[in-house]
């Protein structure tokens, strides 16, 4: 098969994954302040909206988390990789580094589908809230913005995009081609 044939399909699948994504924003500066873990990002005001739509998605995610542009997105990745000792000393696990460079993409990431019993929490809702940093357990991989981020004045653009039908085989696949197209700033891509 000719190469050129299939980059114009992956080109186009990548195409039409971000044509069909949900965004949701925030600032960063909103994150609410940790309480001992009993702080609830889902039900803080400037969060309630984005975490309650979150929780209607049930079904396999790829997500993507965009700043304005790429000069801003790699100050803040310069200031996570300031604070990756810090981060590993309070035992906090973020992702790892990477070679990417002028992206305005910092992470891209994917959520196999259901809900937690626990808490009835989408998975999806559950993984953004361990990015933001909500998650009592540091040892679970994510971009833990609240810990290191220092309140930023920064607006993030969370990507969501849920697959119906999209079985779980194929959820790494569109991920790799994701992240291939995006170029984000940190994490195995």
């Amino acid at each position: 098969m000719n190469s050129n044939i299939l980059s114009e399909k992956f080109e186009r699948i990548a195409q039409d994954v971000i044509n069909e994504a949900e965004i949701y924003s925030f600032n960063i500066k909103d994150l609410p302040h940790i309480n001992n873990y009993q702080t609830d990002i889902r039900s803080d005001l400037n969060f309630i909206e984005i975490f309650s739509e979150l929780n209607k998605k049930i079904h396999n995610c790829l997500y993507w988390f965009e700043v304005e542009t790429p000069d801003k997105c790699g100050k803040l990745k310069d200031l996570l990789d300031t604070n990756r000792e810090n981060l590993k000393l309070n035992l906090r696990t973020v992702p790892s580094k990477n070679n990417n460079c002028n992206s305005n993409v910092l992470y891209v990431g994917i959520r196999r589908g259901g809900i937690r019993k626990r808490d009835q929490l989408s998975n999806i809702a559950g993984r953004i809230s361990i990015h933001l940093g909500y998650y009592v357990k540091g040892s679970t991989q994510g971009l833990q913005l609240i810990h290191w981020s220092n309140k930023l004045d920064c607006v993030v653009k969370l990507h969501v995009v849920e697959f119906n039908d999209l079985p779980n085989d194929y959820l790494n696949t569109i991920e790799k081609i994701i992240a291939f197209k995006l170029k984000p700033l940190c994490g195995k891509h």
